[in-house]
């Protein structure tokens, strides 16, 4: 009895091993994944910013001397918020719904982007005026970026919230107020000045829709960054706690096999003297 108990332990230790190996593989995977699209994402933020600070000197160049009308106080006003689409990401999606639950104006129509964020709205009882899913690829922005600036058509106010890779490896929650067009001081005014033959205020409103268009594109690779960033490191915690675990395991495995051969050696002894002295 005490022998098959023993055989039926080590069966079950040695599939935990097996088990316990493939999810260390998986985390592997993902890993490797989440490393690739985070360099992806550094590798294009570059082109994604000089767009943005093309479009920026543009509106500063003409804004300079325009008498644009005052901000409308009504109209739509939206809070864009940018989260991921998967899971493995820790408490990244928390903290950015965190901040919008504090931050977050009554007035303010929520764009929520990204299903797990969409997932905590619903569990905090927050109402979605508008929802899309996130892209999990950096060639996917341009197209989501303007999707969102579709729909974002007619607002008068725009603030968008997203995560901000840090050096360390870490981000920060941003909350950045893209509509309406803040004034440009004359520092960023260049030495020329651009030609054009559109009065300068309707040169001005169209400008904006691209310059919406470049933020939302900025910050949704920053989040692109930032949450395979965070799901790295989430796959490394998990990655040292499968190898302690299989580490443990396999003294386990070690001491049970032990066990189950001095069980047989004492069997043999035991048989043998059975027989010396049948």
């Amino acid at each position: 009895m005490h022998k098959v108990r023993r055989v039926v332990e080590l069966a079950r230790i040695e599939a935990r091993l097996e088990s316990v190996g493939q999810l260390g593989e998986l985390v592997g995977a993902l890993r490797t994944i989440a490393a690739s699209r985070m360099r992806e994402g550094q590798e294009a933020l570059d082109g994604t910013r000089a767009f943005c600070t093309t479009v920026q000197q543009a509106v500063a160049s003409i804004d300079h001397g325009c008498d644009r009308p005052p901000p409308e106080e009504t109209g739509k006003q939206v809070l864009l918020v940018i989260t991921s689409e998967n899971g493995f990401v820790g408490g990244f999606n928390t903290r950015i719904m965190d901040h919008v639950q504090d931050h977050r104006r009554a007035e303010e129509m929520l764009f929520l982007v990204g299903r797990r964020g969409q997932i905590l709205a619903e569990e905090r009882d927050m109402t979605v005026d508008i929802a899309m899913p996130m892209t999990s690829r950096t060639n996917g922005v341009t197209q989501l970026s303007r999707q969102i600036a579709a729909k974002l058509v007619g607002v008068t106010r725009a603030a968008i919230v997203f995560a901000l890779h840090q050096k360390s490896g870490t981000f920060k929650v941003a909350h950045r107020q893209v509509l309406p067009l803040a004034p440009v001081p004359a520092s960023h005014i260049g030495a020329q000045r651009p030609l054009h033959h559109l009065p300068a205020a309707e040169l001005l409103a169209q400008l904006a829709s691209e310059v919406l268009f470049a933020e939302i594109a900025q910050a949704l690779m920053q989040c692109i960054i930032s949450e395979n960033s965070a799901r790295l490191m989430t796959m490394d915690a998990a990655s040292r706690n499968i190898d302690e675990r299989l580490e443990k395991l396999r003294r386990q495995e070690r001491m049970a096999r032990q066990e189950q051969t001095t069980a047989d050696m004492l069997d043999v002894i035991v048989g043998s003297e059975a027989v010396n002295h049948g």
